[in-house]
């Protein structure tokens, strides 16, 4: 990170902070700078190679327990002194926030030894196309006929101070890349992603460009599949659709206050999911793009388990939502408490195992897309849309024949609740459209009696 920068943002904070000290009983300062890079492919050709440099100001305000957020991205002084001006006339009108109680007050340590940052990436340049290069040789290698996809990479620092003395700061790098492979026949192709903080630890673009090739070859010539009951056996990057969601979303704390989340009427110590799922938020698992030493209230982050072999045992939390002797989970946040990284349990099996073991008509899932809900009610009722691969499974995995035109019918709790097996290693994957931030580590799994629909025409 350049340091002239690194030094333009803590002044511009300390100008900012010095200002706000004037009429906020309680305030936070993130400043934040970022280097962005994008390179975009499309029919196996280079179509897009930008890079763009961020900084920024996130401000939490607080007179009196009347509050206001407000992010800060032209950092020139009269700019900044008209918006906090703004800021100090909103906060003489706007309403108690009933929801905010207090900032933590520490004194906290934090551990700087997660690892978030990787100066090879700094450093990556136009490497980056060779990898892309590599990534692309490789589907074409299994069979792909044309490759698409993207590449976003970068680094960035962060600097935190808080009314009730909370400092510090760190630096981070990410990795995010995303490959889909088109065989000859149009309706096959694979997808595949690699994600990392770090470009040699768990970063592998090539291999995702094997997989995704892999999956195309393989879905050609598929058949329309038959409605029904399947076991679904889905790949890590569907458990984002599928199961992530009642670790990451319902159980945020505030999404319960809010009546937003499906666990409504479960309490902490119910069965929620199979005895083999267990679940954390991780704020400083190494290599998590959701990663950091602290959240945005100061708290260090930490491991939360939310599931504990199918028993609800918490919900994540920031310190306002805590309750009383309660401690922050490190998920702040200030207003909304919010996800690092999801992460879940692993198994035994491989991906053929779990095809041996599964005694009832098997769909491969390797990706899906358009979840939609019908209620976040309780069980929370959704769709979604398998896309790219999707394989039935005969003479346990020998044979893979590729169909088409499904769509996943279930609810969040029976995908839970019905877990038979699980894989046995985890990979990282971001959510869709997600350049960098939050992610899920998953294994595989196999999920028992899962309605699969189709259209009638």
């Amino acid at each position: 990170m350049n340091e002239n920068k690194s030094e333009i943002l803590l002044d511009t904070l300390e100008s900012a902070k010095k200002y706000i000290e004037n009429f906020c009983t309680d305030w936070v300062i993130k400043g934040t700078i970022k280097s962005n890079n994008q390179i975009r492919f499309s029919d196996s050709q280079i179509d897009i190679n930008k890079n763009w440099d961020e900084i920024k100001l996130d401000l939490f305000l607080s007179k009196k327990r009347r509050t206001t957020e407000i992010t800060i991205c032209d950092l020139r002084i009269q700019t900044i002194e008209n918006t906090l001006n703004y800021c100090e006339k909103l906060l003489n009108v706007v309403k108690k926030n009933a929801d905010f109680r207090r900032l933590p007050e520490g004194p906290y340590k934090y551990n700087g030894k997660i690892q978030i940052y990787d100066n090879k990436v700094i450093s990556l340049g136009e490497k980056a196309i060779d990898l892309i290069e590599e990534s692309k040789e490789a589907a074409l290698g299994q069979g792909a006929k044309r490759v698409a996809g993207s590449f976003y990479f970068g680094s960035s620092e962060s600097i935190l101070k808080t009314s009730s003395g909370l400092e510090g700061k760190y630096k981070k790098t990410n990795l995010n890349f995303r490959i889909r492979a088109f065989a000859t026949d149009m309706y096959a192709t694979g997808e595949s992603i690699s994600c990392s903080t770090h470009l040699e630890k768990e970063f592998d673009p090539k291999q995702a460009g094997d997989e995704a090739g892999k999956i195309a070859k393989m879905a050609s010539n598929g058949k329309k599949g038959k409605p029904g009951l399947y076991n679904l056996i889905i790949y890590p990057k569907v458990c984002n659709e599928l199961q992530a969601p009642t670790p990451a979303l319902a159980m945020n704390i505030y999404a319960k206050k809010m009546g937003l989340s499906w666990l409504l009427g479960k309490n902490v110590g119910d069965k929620i999911a199979s005895g083999l799922i267990s679940a954390w938020d991780d704020g400083r698992i190494n290599y998590g793009l959701g990663s950091s030493p602290f959240d945005d209230e100061g708290v260090p982050t930490k491991k939360t388990l939310l599931i504990d072999k199918g028993i609800m045992r918490q919900y994540y939390t920031n310190t306002s939502f805590s309750k009383k002797g309660q401690e922050s989970t490190g998920n702040a946040g200030i207003i909304i408490p919010r996800p690092s990284n999801t992460v879940f349990s692993t198994g035994t099996h491989t991906l053929e195992e779990l095809m041996e073991i599964s005694e009832k008509p098997t769909l491969i899932i390797t990706s899906t897309w358009y979840t939609r809900y019908q209620s976040y009610a309780p069980p929370a009722i959704f769709s979604s849309l398998p896309k790219d691969g999707m394989f039935l499974v005969k003479n346990r995995g020998k044979i893979l024949e590729p169909v088409r035109e499904l769509r996943i019918n279930s609810n969040h709790l029976h995908m839970l609740e019905h877990v038979l097996a699980l894989g046995k290693e985890l990979k990282q994957v971001a959510p869709w459209l997600i350049s960098s931030g939050k992610a899920i580590f998953a294994p595989f799994m196999l999920i028992e009696d899962i309605r699969m629909s189709t259209g009638t025409k």
